[in-house]
């Protein structure tokens, strides 16, 4: 069986619709959202390849960060 997945980069539409459930990861530049064929959300720290105290993917939601970086686009910004 093969299975499909999508990867979303970066601050995007699709992880700040996860708001609260998701915490910090839900605007950061370093998350990643793996979407499985199935429909499940998937939130890995992008940090966890180059540091090995980032969890590749952390329990959720997260509330404190001590890399969390606000993404360009955020729901208090304007976007283009």
């Amino acid at each position: 069986m093969i299975r499909v997945f999508r990867v979303i980069r970066g601050n995007m539409p699709e992880q700040r619709d996860q708001g609260p459930a998701v915490g910090l990861c839900a605007t950061c530049r370093h998350a990643a959202v793996i979407v499985s064929d199935r429909g499940s959300r998937f939130y890995r720290c992008e940090r966890s390849k180059t540091d090995p105290r980032f969890p590749r993917y952390p329990p959720l939601p997260v509330i404190r960060c001590i890399g969390y970086d606000e993404g360009a686009c955020t729901r208090s910004s304007p976007r283009d």
